[in-house]
């Protein structure tokens, strides 16, 4: 691959240089030529880039530097495999100018916004080590309606969602010429072109256009229009510990009986309703989502999932659900609230601020469990979702993986085997069955194309009945008997799964010989007993006493963001106290008016930044628990480590 890799270099070298007569004497923040003049370390970095991201960059740059290609390229990776990794890294070397990044929905452009954010500590390229020095950045700008002329001509990259493109007067296509970007990257190319895709397309149609996916089917079932360049397979990422390894756990009530039309005197099997053409396969499969038991029995196994990953660790890994409806949402959500678990949910109809303060708590640990209802679908990447559980019925294949592919992204530093599991959880007669068998399959698009089709009418049709709180006749009382039995079935037998497996066995033979030493405790004492030699955690005695160490923990993280890290900071830095140079730090806009208030001298501007970035992520630091405040010291670092790029890149511009 090196020879490979050397020979790109030297053609985008050549190429540049020969075909740019403007190339010559241009300096390294001039913005047309950021991407050509910048010294980004992709190539030679395979310790912090995935393999998957160096092949698909060096595919692209074939396509485009080499084979000097028109045609559009289509990157299609799994979810959780380093898509918005490769749109980070896609345009150096090969755009020209400035870049535009598209996303067809507001929680994916959110997403990429937060990945890409220079100011942020934990943005792809500083994370990455593709760049190791915030001056060395992209300008990025996110493009909405007060985005004026001078920042738009400023920035290297401009984000923004589908419908700010070519829709109102505020549109894009109204501020600037057709040649002002060289490369155009379509996140989640998957979905239909609307007239606000095919606008974009046509009026920036000399730009360079890289379409990324998870998929290499549209949402109207046709191929993706341009030269399929990247192809990676789900398969192949979980093989490669890329991402998780997926495992089917499918419950098989004993015997389900359904009462219909709302007479209780008489229950039917499944079975019965089937072969005597009572009741369709739809009203099963509703009856069975919607029923209270049925759903009971998708929380307790699920939690039981989740507590196989957190018990005894100090990963934060949760459970992601799906309903059917806003109603069914609140259902589902009153029984995980009654185990025990902190549950937020997020739905269309909840207010921005309701939603911001979800995924808030959901980001900072402060939440076990996550129920959407059409609404996190896709394009919402968090490590720690590693149990999904199915409260509703699928037709099709695109959202069912979807909704899966939304626990495939990997744990970093993970611990034991099992966190790099991820577990689908659901209910045998939800009839998912062929779903996870299609998925399983995805390589063999071709011939389960036109099923596809077929099914992505008969999910809209499914999801319009069941939407809302059904009538009496819609819905059968669902009661089961017996004992809950349950499948298990990997995707794959990758390194992961045996590796568990293994673990397991492990388990097994160390709680067998703790029972010979301790003959009266129960299997399952014993087996946590086991357990913990794997994943210690290590005791405080101050634990015994949560309320004081809560307090002990709130005055040292609190003198430590109030006067600790400022006054460390200073004298680092040789900065006077009494100055405030440190309002011109280029900080995310929402916390600028927080550092430029009036009166408040540079340890004051540090104290108050790392506070008001503090709160957004965690909030009311007085409502904290043991775990927020442990979460909240490892981010702090993060923090501190990029505020310190942050004043070396504000003392360069002083000089």
């Amino acid at each position: 691959m090196s020879v490979f890799v050397e020979l790109i270099q030297l053609l985008a070298y050549v190429l540049y240089n020969c075909f740019d007569e403007n190339f010559m004497g241009v300096t390294m923040m001039d913005t047309n030529n950021y991407f050509i003049t910048s010294n980004a370390n992709i190539l030679d970095n395979e310790e912090q880039l995935r393999s998957i991201q160096l092949k698909a960059y060096t595919d692209l740059c074939e396509h485009f530097l080499i084979n000097q290609s028109k045609e559009h390229a289509v990157a299609v990776l799994p979810t959780g495999s380093g898509k918005t990794g490769l749109m980070a890294i896609a345009p150096f070397g090969v755009s020209k100018g400035r870049v535009l990044i598209i996303t067809p929905q507001l929680v994916i452009k959110d997403h990429v916004l937060e990945s890409l954010d220079p100011s942020s500590p934990d943005n792809f390229w500083l994370k990455r080590g593709v760049f190791n020095d915030a001056r060395s950045l992209p300008v990025v700008t996110e493009y909405d309606k007060e985005t004026n002329e001078e920042e738009l001509i400023n920035s290297n990259i401009v984000i923004l969602n589908i419908h700010k493109v070519s829709q109102g007067k505020n549109s894009l296509i109204n501020k600037v010429d057709s040649d002002f970007f060289d490369m155009i990257i379509i996140d989640e190319a998957h979905h239909s072109p609307a007239k606000s895709w095919t606008d974009a397309l046509n009026y920036f149609s000399d730009a360079k256009v890289l379409k990324v996916t998870g998929t290499p089917f549209r949402s109207d079932r046709k191929e993706i229009e341009g030269k399929m360049v990247v192809n990676v397979r789900l398969g192949y990422a979980m093989r490669e510990g890329i991402v998780k390894t997926l495992k089917n756990f499918v419950l098989k009530p004993e015997t389900v009986y359904l009462t219909i039309d709302g007479d209780e005197s008489k229950t039917y099997t499944i079975k019965e309703l089937r072969e005597e053409g009572i009741k369709d396969e739809d009203f099963i499969r509703r009856s069975v989502a919607l029923s209270n038991g049925c759903n009971k029995q998708i929380v307790d196994s699920s939690i039981s999932e989740l507590k196989k990953r957190t018990f005894n660790s100090e990963i934060p890994h949760k459970i992601i659900a799906v309903c059917c409806s806003i109603f069914h949402s609140g259902k589902v959500e009153q029984l995980y609230n009654d185990a025990g678990m902190r549950t937020v949910v997020i739905h269309s109809k909840l207010s921005k601020k309701d939603k911001q303060e979800a995924l808030r708590k959901v980001e900072s640990h402060q939440a076990d469990v996550v129920i959407h209802v059409a609404m996190l679908g896709e394009g919402y990447d968090h490590p720690f979702l590693s149990v999904a559980a199915i409260f509703r019925p699928y037709k099709s294949l695109a959202p069912y993986s979807q909704f899966i592919g939304r626990i495939l992204r990997k744990v970093e530093n993970p611990v034991r085997p099992i966190d790099d599991i991820g577990s689908v959880v659901a209910h045998r007669d939800l009839g998912l069955d062929s779903l996870w068998s299609e998925y399983q399959k995805e390589h063999e698009y071709s011939s389960i194309i036109d099923k596809v089709k077929e099914n992505d009418r008969e999910e809209e049709r499914l999801l319009r009945k069941i939407k809302t709180q059904p009538k009496d006749n819609q819905i059968g009382e669902v009661l089961t008997e017996g004992t809950l039995l349950t499948d298990e079935e990997f995707y794959e037998q990758t390194l992961a799964a045996k590796d568990y497996e293994n673990y397991l066995e492990d388990i097994r033979i160390k709680a067998e010989q703790l029972k010979a030493i301790f003959p009266h405790k129960s299997d399952a004492s014993l087996k946590e007993m086991a357990e913990q030699e794997y994943s210690p955690v290590a005791f405080n005695p101050l634990l015994k006493n949560p309320k004081k160490y809560r307090e002990t923990l709130r005055k040292q993280f609190s003198d430590d963001v109030q006067f600790n890290i400022p006054a460390e900071l200073l004298v680092e830095f040789q900065l006077n106290k009494e100055d405030n140079c440190l309002k011109d730090l280029k900080v995310n806009k929402r916390f600028k008016a927080t550092i430029n208030k009036p009166k408040l001298d540079n340890a004051g501007i540090i104290s108050v930044y790392l506070n008001d970035v503090l709160y957004a992520k965690f909030g009311s630091r007085g409502q904290w628990k043991l775990s927020d405040y442990m979460h909240a010291q490892e981010e702090l670092g993060r923090i501190v480590k990029h505020l310190k790029f942050l004043i070396e890149n504000l003392k360069e511009e002083y000089k």
